[in-house]
């Protein structure tokens, strides 16, 4: 009975959550009142032409509604939109189209209707490859004759030729281009695709110039290429994306000659302009279940010249005080691995536990793919813990953590789209003999869907899994059990509220965990937006995860979005088990997202 009145609970807040965010749109930024007309017709088309006016009604006007200069620069952006639809008509292949904006007068700011004539739609009625030669190297499944002449179906076929007449060659100099011959009469059009190629050449010398302490042997394990190898401008760009998502310079610009030598080897240039090499930083975040923190922090992104990193980092909080040291050495040993080591003197105060602790650990993580990596290593420990009504103990914990990482998602900060998946193994031994041996076992993921139909939502999911195995709950350091409840699980209940506890109603912790969350977030403007959130989560004392005693947490929230990352702010109330809980209600600030 109980988990089904949980299961009404979600599916009323999830219902809660689309009509909050649905309507905020009409809050944030301009009151608009603009339709386009004419176009029912063709749901597709009406779609298309919707999603294009949503999409530039986003660009704000500057003046204010009571400046002089209001009105002709509200015209001047009714009128550039008619435009765009005029240019979507065209991508669609409705070459004949009319867009007129009608705009009554004394009619309401921000208000009017664009009236479309689509007009007949173009079909293709001829494709030509020049040369001759490459016809057959042409994809007519992408486009072919009878088609709608859609650019989107252009530019692919186009994109798909480059490759197909790439492939297997190594061209100094290729280019494919397109014409189009519109046929009025008919209704239809002759496309035309032009290759043109240059000599075959090999790869030279990588040369850099511009440094000031970088130094070259580093940056020729970015090259992504060796002399000899086939000629490709892919992996020119491949290589200034290297560098500058390095961290270490601000332009990175590449010159060549205008032809291969005698031997049709082309050596390349690379112009770098170094940028700053250390950085300070400071950040603040402010929780009713733990009070205010703050972080600061220093690093040195160049420490002996090959862009080794060396980071410190002072963390204070109520329930933690933490001072941090971490290097990483790129390169070590293989091109797609590093070295990482660190260090942490930390000290907290929870209901649950107070520890003195000291971590030395150091780790291999290896760049499998792009998205794929993973890391293993070893981690030493020594804490004195501290549980109310039970003696003060020593551990000195050796672990091997070992994970895996994939991640495709396409910003670590506010992500929209992808998948970020983790996994973990991490084997315990107490050198001082105050534990028993246990493994600790993680998985987690996280994904995001983005609808950029009107209101701009993206809808964000998330789910933890932990399980202890090889001791009892209580030969488990207190450190290392699962704890849940916060802004980073279960919003709502407070630190480590969620789960077992003593008889004086203080988290003992488990040797299981399972969290999600469900998140709906919307933009208002460029800088502004919402959330809605549901999280549940429920901390077990036996090693499999248990949901009969699931806490569950609903929230709103407001974004403010800067260069950096977005600034949060939640508010959360608990859906059960409000009796056992000090506070009903939990707020969160602090920068980037929940998850």
């Amino acid at each position: 009975m109980q988990t089904q009145k949980q299961r009404r609970v979600l599916e009323f807040l999830s219902l809660a959550c689309l009509i909050f965010l649905g309507g905020c749109s009409l809050f944030g930024g301009e009151d608009t009142h603009y339709a386009i007309e004419g176009a029912e017709g063709d749901a597709a088309l009406k779609t298309y032409l919707d999603s294009i006016l949503a999409d530039r009604l986003k660009t704000e006007i500057d003046e204010d509604k009571d400046s002089p200069d209001f009105g002709r620069a509200e015209s001047y952006r009714e009128q550039s939109i008619a435009g765009d639809l005029l240019a979507a008509l065209k991508a669609k292949g409705y070459y004949d189209g009319r867009v007129r904006f009608h705009d009554e007068e004394n009619e309401k700011t921000f208000s009017g209707a664009y009236r479309v004539r689509a007009g007949a739609l173009y079909t293709v009625s001829a494709i030509t490859v020049e040369p001759a030669a490459f016809h057959d190297q042409f994809d007519f499944t992408l486009i072919d004759q009878s088609m709608p002449l859609e650019a989107e179906r252009v530019l692919l076929a186009q994109a798909h030729l480059y490759r197909a007449v790439q492939k297997d060659k190594c061209y100094f100099a290729m280019d494919v281009t397109h014409e189009v011959v519109l046929d009025k009469q008919n209704k239809t059009a002759a496309l035309t695709y032009k290759v043109e190629i240059g000599p075959e050449a090999e790869f030279g010398r990588a040369i850099f110039t511009g440094m000031t302490s970088v130094e070259q042997a580093y940056l020729q394990k970015l090259v992504p290429w060796r002399e000899g190898d086939c000629f490709r401008r892919e992996k020119i760009e491949t290589l200034k994306t290297k560098l500058l998502e390095s961290g270490l310079f601000s332009t990175a610009e590449s010159t060549m000659p205008d032809a291969p030598d005698e031997d049709r080897r082309v050596n390349v240039t690379m112009r770098l302009k170094e940028r700053a090499h250390r950085s300070v930083k400071l950040g603040a975040n402010y929780y009713t279940d733990t009070g205010p923190g703050i972080v600061m922090g220093w690093e040195h992104r160049n420490f002996f010249g090959q862009a080794e990193k060396l980071a410190a980092e002072l963390e204070i909080s109520q329930i933690e005080q933490s001072l941090g040291f971490d290097f990483t050495k790129p390169f070590f040993l293989r091109d797609d691995q590093s070295l990482n080591i660190n260090s942490e003197l930390r000290l907290q105060q929870t209901d649950a536990y107070d520890e003195m602790a000291l971590d030395i650990g150091a780790k291999l993580n290896r760049q499998f793919s792009r998205k794929f990596s993973g890391a293993t290593g070893l981690t030493l420990t020594l804490t004195e813990i501290s549980e109310e009504g039970k003696e003060d103990k020593t551990y000195g914990l050796v672990s091997f953590p070992t994970s895996v990482v994939y991640d495709s998602r396409d910003d670590q900060l506010n992500p929209q789209k992808g998948w970020y998946l983790t996994g973990g193994v991490r084997p315990y031994f107490d050198a001082l003999g105050e534990s028993d041996p246990f493994t600790k076992l993680e998985a987690g993921a996280r994904t995001y869907w983005h609808f950029s139909d009107t209101p701009d939502l993206t809808l964000a999911l998330r789910a933890d899994l932990g399980s202890i195995i090889g001791s009892t709950t209580a030969n488990v350091p207190a450190t290392e059990r699962f704890y849940a409840g916060g802004g980073g699980s279960v919003r709502g209940f407070g630190y480590q509220e969620v789960g077992p506890q003593d008889e004086k109603g203080d988290p003992t912790g488990g040797r299981s965990l399972a969290t999600g969350s469900v998140e709906l977030r919307t933009k208002f403007t460029d800088t502004m937006g919402a959330v809605a959130f549901i999280d549940a989560g429920s901390v077990s004392d036996s090693a499999q995860p248990d949901f009969d005693n699931l806490a569950v947490g609903a929230g709103l929230g407001f974004r403010y979005y800067t260069g950096f990352g977005p600034i949060r702010f939640d508010v959360a109330v608990p859906l059960n088990q409000r009796d056992e809980l000090e506070q009903t209600y939990q707020f969160y600030i602090s920068i980037g997202q929940a998850f």
